[in-house]
């Protein structure tokens, strides 16, 4: 069971360890179009549930072999705030994590449910995903668990990021013909302009997603990064960057399996970040027939290939 994932480099937050609060399987409320996850039907719950301590101890051990972590990112197979002990966990993460940071990836959906909320505001930084505001919309790209109300998550989102101290990230990610009409955007603006976010980054698929569903162009994004910023937000819209030359990542083939399991990596970040011995397990694995190279906006991405 690999609780523990990367390090990755992401474009926002440095060299990242990725926390697996659902390893085994995914388990989440949504079932987006984008996600890099295979679909599965949404649901309302975990039914597999990890011990506190069994996810503690594979932090502490991350951190003792990886040194220099930027950011303890605490994610899932799915959503983490479904995890039903997060506030115990952040509670303890406190005594062992030292000076890293600590993120949550979250989609928001749970940002209204007071016993969600309390263990949220321990973070160092939350980023939650914003994909539509109309509710036609989100049904269709997220495509929740049923009877979920979309007035109430916004309404948590609002609560929420008035009373969070730290750090406060938004995400939106745009599907052609799916969220991508101006006066949606312009809705999403109106929304988020009283909060006081860090960035919002706005963004497109770049990595192979879960269903057959397309980019919008550059272009696009970047029409839709003004309107953002007419409305005084701090907008983001990245760039692909090579990552600084570490060569020295190594990692064995399950754990290759798990990192891209979870994120599918493109080809130039693991030459830079991962050892010549661990770049031969990840040819190896994909000779067998167990990896596949796909191109996605002329980047090359190795993912887990669909069975």
């Amino acid at each position: 069971m690999n609780i523990i994932f990367g390090p990755v480099a992401s474009r926002r937050f440095g060299e990242s360890l990725g926390v697996d609060l659902s390893p085994q399987t995914k388990q989440c409320n949504y079932d987006c179009l984008y996600c890099e996850l295979e679909g599965k039907k949404a649901q309302d719950s975990m039914q597999e549930i990890l011990e506190v301590d069994t996810i503690l101890t594979a932090i502490k051990e991350a951190l003792d072999k990886f040194k220099n972590i930027q950011s303890l990112t605490i994610t899932a197979n799915g959503e983490p705030t479904l995890y039903p002990n997060l506030y115990e966990l952040m509670l303890r993460l406190e005594d062992i994590k030292g000076d890293t940071q600590t993120l949550l990836l979250t989609n928001g959906s749970l940002l209204w449910d007071l016993s969600v909320s309390r263990a949220c505001l321990l973070f160092d930084k939350v980023k939650f995903s914003l994909d539509a505001i109309s509710q036609e919309i989100f049904k269709k790209i997220d495509r929740p668990i049923k009877n979920i109300s979309l007035e109430q998550i916004l309404q948590g989102i609002y609560q929420f990021s008035a009373d969070f101290s730290g750090e406060l990230y938004a995400e939106i990610l745009f599907v052609k013909g799916v969220n991508d009409d101006p006066k949606e955007v312009q809705k999403m603006a109106r929304f988020l302009a009283p909060m006081q976010l860090k960035r919002l980054d706005i963004g497109s698929i770049d990595r192979p997603p879960a269903y057959r569903v397309n980019p919008i162009s550059q272009e696009s994004l970047e029409n839709f990064e003004a309107i953002f910023k007419s409305y005084g937000i701090p907008v983001f819209l990245p760039k692909r960057i090579t990552s600084p030359k570490k060569d020295n990542l190594e990692l064995s083939k399950d754990e290759i399996l798990k990192t891209l399991a979870l994120r599918p990596m493109s080809k130039a970040d693991i030459q830079s970040l991962w050892n010549e011995t661990s770049i031969q397990r990840l040819l190896e694995l994909q000779q067998q027939g167990i990896l596949s190279l796909t191109n996605i906006n002329g980047v090359e991405f190795f993912s887990i290939k669909n069975k």
